[in-house]
């Protein structure tokens, strides 16, 4: 064999080479890790109903005392915000979020004695109370103010008010 072809061959073995998958050595392992995140929100509320008997329009009905009590049952610090219905259950009132002069068949609820006052509307949206830490308490009051007019003698109205808690 001439030296050209045994330079033509060794030049396509290295083109070769070049251009083939190199093999490399790679170890791959791993470690597992299991974690159960233990941080829940459980909140609670003292006394479950109230009744306010006879409500007279355009007067404040108000339990006081801190008749009810919010609970922070759970694991982490929480934010609490409230909500009720539109209308009462029985549909004869409705709801005056704004609390300012509510009229004809309207009522207003108002929360006091958490770290904000204020009047509930229907979704959450207000923070009534702040940083609760866990297996902390808190007293609040609940008022209530139905309009200046009345279009019949109702029977007695029913309305919820629901807590929620938030994690801080």
């Amino acid at each position: 064999m001439d030296a050209r072809k045994i330079c033509v061959l060794i030049l396509t073995l290295m083109i070769l080479i070049a251009f083939s998958p190199l093999v490399l050595s790679v170890s791959e392992d791993s470690v597992t890790i299991y974690f159960d995140p233990d941080g829940d929100i459980d909140i609670d509320v003292s006394e479950v109903e109230h009744n306010f008997t006879a409500v007279l329009a355009n007067e404040w009905s108000n339990t006081t005392g801190s008749t009810f009590t919010l609970y922070n049952n759970g694991t982490v610090s929480m934010n609490t915000q409230a909500k009720t219905n539109a209308s009462t259950d029985e549909g004869d009132m409705s709801l005056n979020a704004s609390g300012v002069a509510p009229v004809q068949d309207e009522y207003a609820i108002y929360i006091d004695g958490l770290n904000v006052s204020n009047y509930i509307g229907t979704a959450y949206s207000e923070n009534l109370g702040t940083d609760m830490f866990p297996a902390g308490s808190n007293g609040f009051d609940v008022c209530l103010l139905i309009g200046d007019n009345l279009s019949a003698n109702h029977s007695y109205q029913t309305t919820t008010i629901y807590f929620q808690g938030t994690q801080v």
